[in-house]
């Protein structure tokens, strides 16, 4: 609102002058500073202005967040860039308006992880019309249109990663079951990789059932592996989206003595991971880099303010950690 207010009023003042002197000079003028100030905005902000990055996270209750945001917080060149964190605590509606005030704190980019890559789009376009460019990490969207780049994980070779770990540990045969949250490109990314990576190579292995977390935390997980648990008592293997959800279904486990016979993998490596990997409750957790996440997101908004061209799509590498290599 406030960049459509300056271009209002950029043309209010040189449109005065017309009463004043030559009509056609002034009439030229007006246009020439409302183009201006149009490219401005259509680039973000000025680039004499410094980077106040706008970021919304799913949930800060989960590290790898954290682990982001230090990333970005980091990669801050001058004292005079700031970064501005919302949590959407898993409320898609909340990020929603959480995005609306940070582009009304005057952020010049907005970051941005979607709950939901399909329901984002009401957002992306508020963004578009207050003229601030989005760059989505962690998790794509399914309007790449509207962003100006995407920043994500090889999230399909993680579950490739994933499949190939726990064929390891059932010795390729066993019944396993998918938590999954495919809400979202990152995570419907992995299930597919996981999936796809069991039926090519492993036939021995059963995928006995899917079902998709409300919410990717361990308070949504463990009931599903309750559930689970119950309705297969010769399930051999588990595929979770995340640590997160890798905590509930490791709970579930504990709690019905089933974790030394359910083999279960993960997405993240994150430090709770590698903690579970150590007391032999996981089998591997695909690592993702949510501090290189990070600093590439910044990086990007700099060369977004600076009016320079950006990739439109960046892929960070995964590998991952299993046993052998936990403590290196």
């Amino acid at each position: 609102m406030k960049k459509l207010g300056a271009i209002i009023l950029v043309l209010a003042m040189v449109l005065s002058l017309a009463a004043c002197g030559n009509s056609s000079t002034a009439s030229s003028q007006a246009a020439s500073a409302a183009g201006s100030a149009a490219g401005s905005t259509a680039s973000g902000t000025a680039t004499d202005k410094p980077l106040k990055l706008g970021i919304s996270v799913p949930n800060l209750t989960n590290v790898f967040f954290v682990q982001i945001k230090d990333g970005m917080q980091k990669a801050l060149k001058s004292p005079e860039d700031s970064l501005v964190v919302m949590d959407s605590q898993g409320d898609q509606n909340k990020q929603m308006n959480d995005v609306i005030d940070l582009i009304n704190q005057g952020c010049n980019v907005i970051g941005l992880s979607p709950i939901n890559s399909d329901g984002v789009r009401a957002t992306l376009e508020t963004c578009q019309k207050a003229g601030v460019p989005v760059i989505a990490f962690n998790v794509g969207v399914k309007n790449p249109e509207l962003v100006a780049s995407t920043i994500v994980s090889d999230n399909e070779a993680s579950g490739h990663m994933c499949a190939q770990a726990l064929a390891k540990a059932l010795n390729n045969k066993g019944n396993v079951v998918e938590v999954t949250f495919s809400t979202t490109t990152t995570c419907y990314a992995r299930q597919k990789g996981f999936e796809d990576e069991i039926k090519a190579n492993y036939p021995d292995i059963k995928i006995l059932q899917s079902k998709d977390v409300e919410k990717a935390t361990a308070d949504y997980s463990q009931p599903i592996m309750v559930d689970f648990i119950n309705a297969y008592p010769d399930l051999d293997g588990v595929f979770t989206i995340n640590d997160p959800t890798a905590r509930g279904a490791i709970s579930a486990l504990k709690e019905a003595g089933k974790i030394k016979d359910v083999k279960v993998v993960s997405v993240d490596g994150s430090d709770e991971g590698k903690g579970f990997i150590r007391a032999g409750e996981m089998v591997a957790s695909a690592a993702q880099d949510p501090t290189g996440i990070g600093s590439t997101t910044v990086g990007t908004a700099y060369k977004l303010i600076a009016g320079q061209k950006v990739e439109a799509n960046i892929i960070m590498p995964m590998s991952i950690i299993d046993a052998s290599n936990v403590d290196k």
